[in-house]
């Protein structure tokens, strides 16, 4: 088979068809009879196909004879193919899209490309195929660690957007393998960056690792442009429900310390001073972004605590303890100042109790309540909340003393002279009586 142009005019064949259309049509308004089915000169199979691909041509011969198949790109290049048939209703399949078989030519054209099969001047077949330089993308994404789908992250947790491209003629979708397969997409700082091959999960994802101080927090809906070296396309702009970073809750701890005992109370009395524990940390999980959990400190983070006492509601719009119109009764009883321990995320302030502890109501306890945040913009904040009762003052022990003297040194001086004349009267007598034995 030799590869040489055709020698008959574009606008010939172009009237042909235009000839065969109207045949066609007058056809279907013809009165209907029984025909029998009829071969197929030349087929392209398949028929719609995407830049770069190959389509199979195959010519089933009338009858014996050489003809000429030519192929139209939408460019108006023509290219041809003699073929030679020893007998009719042989095949010859020629590939058209390969550079190295067939026709030597790759498929670099949008729109309709035009086959015939010519006898000498005759056309005697022809039929076309379709190119198009579509690729479809579609997108999910996954947390890290789970690989379970998501709507969105908080920052800690990796965000992994993962992106399907696929050809429009097939549904196949591009590898690694794909010559120059290049996908880019939209980050939630409004750049653009590669989404690489991932070979174990076999698909092209990225991941956006929110720190604990990521700024782009908020709504994210990302764009994706695809393309290969065939010059295939594909633009892809998400209209689902966004996908959320938000910033992180802090994990909170807290205890109350007897400042007499050291010991961990779960009740006060009015006047104890007690010490307001907490240990602030940022939230761990099954995949965390590296460096982000860590106790919260003053040097680093820039952490802010405060602890608060009353009872009821605490407004977490506001961070106190009110209450509106039906909600439980609730008060502020006092604030405590909270400070950095330099270590482990620990905070302390110190609590004195009034000499009178305010009436609660029924059903209602005690609460300190121990809210933070951080630098971060918006900052990651926390709130922890510890229930604790009232109690009664430990009994005071009373010590007596008693002091025993001994000698004379507290004996008044009356004393001494009775006991002195006592001694005396008792000395005479003594004198008496042994005169008279």
């Amino acid at each position: 088979m030799l590869l040489k142009q055709s020698r008959t005019p574009p606008a010939a064949r172009l009237a042909l068809a235009s000839l065969l259309m109207l045949s066609m049509s007058a056809m279907l308004f013809a009165p209907f009879v029984t025909v029998h089915a009829q071969t197929q000169i030349v087929t392209a199979t398949p028929g719609y196909i995407n830049l770069g691909m190959t389509t199979s041509i195959v010519v089933n011969a009338p009858s014996a004879g050489t003809y000429t198949l030519v192929v139209g790109s939408p460019k108006g290049v023509l290219s041809t193919q003699t073929l030679t048939f020893t007998s009719g209703q042989l095949t010859q399949n020629v590939t058209y899209g390969s550079s190295a078989s067939g026709f030597k030519v790759v498929v670099n054209a949008v729109g309709t490309y035009n086959v015939f099969v010519e006898q000498g001047t005759t056309v005697v077949g022809s039929t076309s195929f379709y190119a198009t330089n579509k690729l479809v993308i579609t997108m999910d994404a996954v947390v890290g660690g789970t690989c379970t789908y998501t709507p969105g992250v908080t920052r800690g947790e990796k965000l992994i957007p993962r992106f399907y491209v696929a050809y429009a003629s097939n549904g196949v979708r591009l590898t690694n393998d794909t010559p120059g397969i290049s996908i880019n997409f939209s980050t939630p700082a409004k750049t653009m960056a590669p989404a690489p091959w991932d070979s174990f999960s076999k698909l092209f994802d990225a991941a956006i690792l929110p720190n604990w101080n990521y700024t782009y927090v908020g709504n994210y809906s990302p764009n994706v442009v695809a393309s290969d070296a065939a010059g295939n396309v594909g633009v892809f702009n998400y209209t689902g429900s966004p996908y959320t970073i938000s910033p992180a809750q802090l994990s909170t701890s807290i205890q109350l310390i007897d400042s007499k005992t050291n010991q961990v109370v779960t009740s006060i009395y009015a006047g104890e001073t007690v010490i307001v524990s907490a240990t602030i940390t940022y939230p761990s999980n099954a995949e965390p972004v590296t460096g982000f959990v860590a106790p919260l400190d003053t040097a680093t983070r820039g952490g802010v605590v405060k602890a608060q006492i009353g009872y009821g509601n605490f407004n977490t719009t506001i961070n106190t303890f009110s209450s509106a119109a039906g909600q439980v009764p609730s008060a502020l009883i006092g604030s405590v100042t909270m400070t950095y321990t330099g270590s482990n995320g620990v905070w302390t302030g110190q609590y004195t109790a009034p000499n009178s502890l305010p009436a609660l109501p029924a059903g209602q306890t005690y609460k300190v309540a121990v809210t933070s945040a951080d630098k971060a913009s918006p900052p990651n904040t926390g709130l922890g909340t510890l229930s604790f009762g009232a109690s009664n003052a430990p009994a005071t022990t009373v010590s007596v003393t008693t002091t025993v003297s001994l000698g004379f040194q507290n004996v008044p001086y009356i004393s001494y002279l009775l006991m002195i004349m006592l001694l005396v009267a008792g000395f005479v007598i003594g004198i008496l009586l042994n005169r008279k034995l």
